[in-house]
């Protein structure tokens, strides 16, 4: 049975796996959940800065046809902050989640002209390709994630229009700030926290 939904503005894409192996790198542990997005936050970011309304779409390996009990109050949180969850599964070997993606890009694509499209990864070897097809059609597409793990690939979109914004510094993400080494523009340099 198929059901009609309406249609979104913009579509928000969340690659969660890749967002906390992100945030691992940075604290060097598996994050606690101070750590972590926290997903009204980014919701309610993208409500205020991308055309509404907004759809947020969180795609998770289920790893099986039974949803694990460690991943249910997961889930309840995505949906409590308001983001729809998408959970997959599939054979050991295949990416489920990025399968996932690439189908929700292709589909946007093919079925929402004109939405706009945002995609919370790093991952650009399994994104950038798909993302290419939606610029030259001159939508607006972001890219959110932590700017020192954005691959190159996504990077070499920006003079195409891709926007880059940091999930931590512009959506300001996370309850405590992350202990990240980023380089500093000397123009934005202020030497006060280093005296």
């Amino acid at each position: 049975m198929t059901t009609t939904r309406p249609a979104a503005a913009s579509y928000v894409l969340i690659d969660a796996e890749n967002i906390d192996w992100a945030v691992s790198n940075v604290v060097g542990r598996k994050p606690e959940p101070q750590d972590r997005v926290q997903f009204d936050r980014l919701v309610a970011f993208c409500e205020s800065r991308f055309p509404n309304p907004v759809r947020c779409i969180v795609v998770l390996n289920a790893r099986g046809e039974q949803l694990p009990d460690m991943m249910i109050g997961f889930v309840r949180a995505l949906k409590t902050a308001g983001c729809e969850v998408v959970l997959l599964h599939g054979r050991p070997e295949q990416k489920v989640v990025d399968m996932g993606i690439l189908k929700l890009l292709e589909a946007i694509r093919q079925q929402r002209p004109g939405a706009a499209v945002v995609l919370a990864s790093h991952d650009g070897s399994d994104f950038a390709a798909a993302l290419r097809p939606l610029l030259e059609e001159k939508r607006k597409v972001t890219l959110l994630g932590l700017r020192e793990y954005v691959s190159q690939r996504f990077r070499e979109f920006v003079p195409a229009g891709l926007e880059i914004l940091d999930l931590e510094m512009d959506a300001k993400v996370f309850q405590r700030p992350l202990p990240r080494l980023l380089p500093i523009r000397v123009d934005e340099f202020d030497p006060a926290p280093f005296l």
